[in-house]
């Protein structure tokens, strides 16, 4: 039934639609280091925070069963997030080791990022082993054939003594039946905010998903967090200069398009929204739904009103 909350809110989103930027969903480490849910607007870089805070975090978006989002937590966890609120929902453990906090009990299999393509969905380890993920479950099964990409040189996360911190950004999202993945890694210094030695040099992989053999693309811009296609065109987020930016798939090659609220935090997966076209279209039919069963009860009103005043003819009185 098409009630009245249901009409507003989806002629809400056509509105929003229409007049907004191309909007792509995010996940994003915030200053806390929770996890947090929202949309990015490609033109402008602005972006909204929808729903609370995952205090495990988040790694990697997919689309999932109906209609919702999945995504990866530092404990291994596979979530499932509503879109509309934001609140995600335990679909279950991974099995792959949890990273919540770096120490020594963090090891290569523990959980690294996830993606999709041609609805089914991945996730790699530390040492990026590529996993096929059960979006139904959460359970994480390797695949046969290693990927062929660089196994993380530390703990994610860990301190150095020279007090800088080891970190890797890895995006994964699918195109045209291939996943593609970018992966680096690096020492990070907190206090300069720069990044103080490339460990792993950036690089843009295409893995065959139906073998998980990865063969080397070109390079690429190190702090890559997060990628998507967008009608047909891949953009991606960087860390590191807080930049958004296509991506050439045949390259590796970046081209700066804007910057990305600060906001956001560091953004950790994206996935692209309902297509404005299709939420047009929606809204349309919708507005036409109603008019129709509007224009529907008017004619059987009229209808009843001229049979009564009929009957009240033949019976002699008169309609007032």
């Amino acid at each position: 039934m098409l009630t009245r909350q249901r009409l507003i809110v989806l002629l809400a989103l056509f509105t929003v639609s229409a007049n907004a930027g191309p909007l792509v969903y995010i996940v994003s480490a915030g200053i806390t280091g929770a996890g947090q849910f929202g949309t990015v607007d490609l033109t402008t870089g602005a972006f909204q925070q929808i729903g609370p805070l995952e205090p495990d975090g988040y790694f990697g978006l997919a689309p999932g069963p109906n209609g919702a989002l999945l995504s990866l937590t530092y404990a291994g966890n596979l979530d499932s997030i509503s879109p509309a609120t934001g609140v995600p929902t335990r679909i279950g453990a991974t099995g792959l080791g949890a990273c919540v906090i770096p120490s020594p009990s963090c090891g290569p299999t523990s959980a690294f990022s996830l993606g999709t393509v041609d609805g089914k969905i991945y996730a790699t380890d530390f040492q990026n082993d590529l996993y096929g993920v059960n979006p139904l479950t959460g359970a994480a099964t390797l695949l046969s054939n290693a990927t062929g990409l660089p196994a993380s040189p530390f703990i994610l996360g860990s301190q150095n003594p020279d007090g800088t911190l080891n970190f890797a950004d890895e995006a994964i999202w699918g195109s045209a039946g291939y996943l593609y993945i970018t992966y680096d890694a690096i020492t990070f210094d907190l206090v300069t905010g720069q990044d103080t030695s490339i460990v792993i040099a950036p690089k843009l992989y295409r893995v065959d998903p139906s073998t998980g053999l990865a063969i080397v693309i070109g390079p690429t811009d190190v702090g890559i967090g997060g990628a998507t296609v967008v009608n047909g065109t891949t953009y991606a987020f960087n860390d590191l200069t807080g930049q958004i930016a296509t991506l050439d798939l045949s390259t590796g090659t970046t081209n700066p398009t804007g910057y990305f609220d600060p906001s956001a935090g560091v953004i950790q997966g994206a996935s692209p929204t309902p297509e404005p076209e299709s939420l047009a279209l929606a809204g349309i039919g919708i507005v036409a739904l109603v008019i129709s069963r509007r224009r529907r009860r008017y004619c059987r009103f009229l209808r009843a009103l001229v049979l009564d005043n009929q009957r009240r003819a033949l019976s002699g009185r008169k309609d007032v």
